[in-house]
């Protein structure tokens, strides 16, 4: 038994821990007696984590455990290693498998934006190929996922977010597995290049000098230089990183493609890209809702995107705000 303070700890939701397995952290219960409350340890993180004690949180009715904040990397790096047993795991709900791929993916991507080496990079890979399994598994995955979103912008809750949206996007528009897997892979990796630029730049609240912006544009080539410094040949997760910033009609950067020399990956990942960055808040802009995000995009960014995606996008979101309630007169004329 111990005192603590509740700041000092964080919840988990006991439905991730597996039987069998060794948490790496200590799990801890919140009793409160008497007016008091305190911190109780239930499980050693070095210790298998029994049937028994599974059984005691469920007969008890205990959905919450605690950790102490500094071992918040360490039930992460188990929640990543467990990826695709916890998707599996029938008894978890689909809102708290959400939640699970949506913290794991942010911690893995915070990682990744600190330390883009080989090996944080092969760990991102693998995530989205998991990522990937679990959505095709299981449908009404994608009702849930929709509905976690990080609304802060930061590279990296901005790379989940296109991430979790553009995977589900790109499903409902044909893409078959093996394109499915190295697209989420590609648009977790989009913006990596941006660990090359001064934070400075990337976090300058106001408009940007023509200095600043030509070294933002570098980013999709820096991230592809990255990419094959790391070892990652897959074709596609290197288009979509150096083309998500290519437009329709040309205008668009590093290398002004358009139409057809875009791949259709790029494509797609130009739409994701400019509809999360507009739907969260952003050091230079406020957040737009959803439905005004797309009106925006269809009135003065029609010649970014290519029309036929444009308007599956549209309809992939369908008649309902997926970060909010809709409200009356949200409309997209097609």
């Amino acid at each position: 038994m111990e005192n603590g303070i509740l700041s000092d700890y964080l919840p988990i939701d006991s439905s991730s821990l597996r039987t069998d397995t060794k948490i790496g952290c200590d799990l801890y219960l919140l009793v409160e007696t008497g007016g008091n409350r305190r911190f109780t340890l239930y499980c050693r993180g070095d210790i298998i984590f029994e049937d028994d004690k599974k059984d005691q949180l469920l007969e008890g009715n205990i959905s919450k455990l605690f950790i102490k904040k500094e071992d918040k990397q360490k039930y992460f790096d188990y929640l990543e290693s467990n990826f695709q047993h916890i998707m599996s795991d029938k008894n978890i709900s689909y809102d708290e498998k959400a939640t699970i791929v949506h913290s794991t993916a942010i911690n893995l991507m915070k990682d990744l934006y600190i330390a883009p080496r080989t090996g944080t990079i092969e760990r991102t890979k693998t995530y989205a190929y998991n990522m990937v399994d679990y959505i095709i598994r299981d449908s009404v995955a994608a009702k849930s996922l929709m509905k976690i979103a990080v609304h802060e912008y930061y590279t990296y809750t901005h790379s989940v977010n296109v991430a979790a949206v553009g995977t589900l996007f790109a499903q409902s528009i044909g893409f078959k597995e093996n394109e499915l897997k190295s697209f989420c892979s590609g648009v977790l990796l989009h913006d990596i290049g941006k660990t090359r630029i001064s934070p400075d730049i990337l976090t300058k609240k106001g408009e940007l000098t023509k200095e600043e912006f030509d070294k933002v544009k570098e980013h999709p080539r820096l991230g592809v230089e990255i990419l094959k410094e790391s070892g990652v040949d897959s074709i596609n997760e290197q288009i979509i990183t150096l083309q998500h910033h290519e437009n329709y009609d040309g205008s668009g950067y590093p290398h002004g493609l358009k139409k057809s020399e875009i791949h259709h990956s790029g494509k797609v990942s130009r739409i994701i890209d400019v509809y999360d960055a507009l739907t969260t808040d952003r050091s230079y802009a406020k957040e737009v809702r959803p439905f005004a995000a797309l009106a925006l995009m269809k009135k003065e960014m029609s010649n970014c995107f290519d029309k036929e995606i444009f308007q599956d996008f549209i309809r992939f979101l369908g008649p309902y705000d997926p970060r909010g309630k809709p409200r009356k007169g949200d409309v997209i004329q097609e």
